[in-house]
């Protein structure tokens, strides 16, 4: 839904309409259930609001008094703009806001990082005395500090390829950093294998092409997640939302 069906919403409750752009809007909303629904939903924010601004002993209390000020300060003939018409003004802009924050919703989160996994890296095997580079890069990784866990797990990738964990979080790394390619590239390494990360492997592929919004190849890799492993049923859902 754009922002001119939205104000549109908001003009016919609102009777801000000419006679026929009202007849013209009753007739697309007719063949348009989700421009109806905005419409009810805009009703309902603008009655809920209007509830929280009902003039009150206090708000009559302050209409005298600003009228009294009028009077003292402003000379006679002077515009002044009523008070009713600025009340119904906030009201109809608050539920315009509230209505698009239903239909936009910019807090929602996207489906990459919904169904994400591996949100932590755990490293179980600890060096005597300092840390390693991937213990420091796990410090990191648990800090959603993704660009320098990349280059730890960037050092410890090419001293050994075959190090299974380092090739799975380092491939994370670089799809967080919109590297989804390269990262894709290691991960079907390890889905060729047969390391404990397999996978977690073909999963993380199909997020990757979600990010890229690649459905097609998303689902692909989804169903390459079998019955019976840790992220089959994230996999059957996330599946179902594309």
């Amino acid at each position: 839904m754009d922002n001119d069906s939205l104000l549109q919403a908001a003009n016919y409750v609102d009777g801000e309409m000419e006679p026929q752009q009202q007849k013209d809007f009753e007739l697309q909303m007719q063949a348009d259930a989700e421009l109806r629904a905005y419409v009810e939903q805009y009703r309902q924010a603008k009655t809920a609001l209007k509830t929280h601004l009902t003039p009150d002993a206090n708000l009559n209390n302050l209409k005298q008094t600003l009228n009294g000020l009028n009077k003292t300060h402003f000379k006679p003939g002077a515009k002044v703009v009523s008070f009713k018409a600025y009340t119904r003004w906030i009201t109809g802009v608050a539920a315009v806001l509230i209505l698009g924050l239903i239909v936009f919703n910019p807090w929602k989160k996207s489906l990459y990082d919904e169904y994400t996994i591996s949100s932590s890296m755990s490293v179980s095997e600890r060096g005597e005395g300092s840390q390693t580079n991937l213990e420091r890069a796990a410090a990191f990784y648990n800090k959603k500090n993704y660009a320098q866990a990349e280059k730890l797990l960037a050092k410890e990738y090419a001293a050994n390829p075959k190090n299974s964990m380092a090739a799975y979080y380092y491939s994370i790394t670089l799809i967080q950093d919109k590297q989804e390619a390269s990262g894709r590239e290691i991960l079907q390494q390890l889905y060729a294998g047969e390391s404990a990360f397999k996978y977690d492997a073909a999963y993380y592929i199909a997020l990757s092409y979600v990010k890229q919004k690649d459905n097609v190849n998303a689902k692909k890799w989804l169903r390459n997640v079998p019955p019976g492993t840790s992220n089959y049923a994230k996999a059957k859902e996330l599946e179902g939302k594309l």
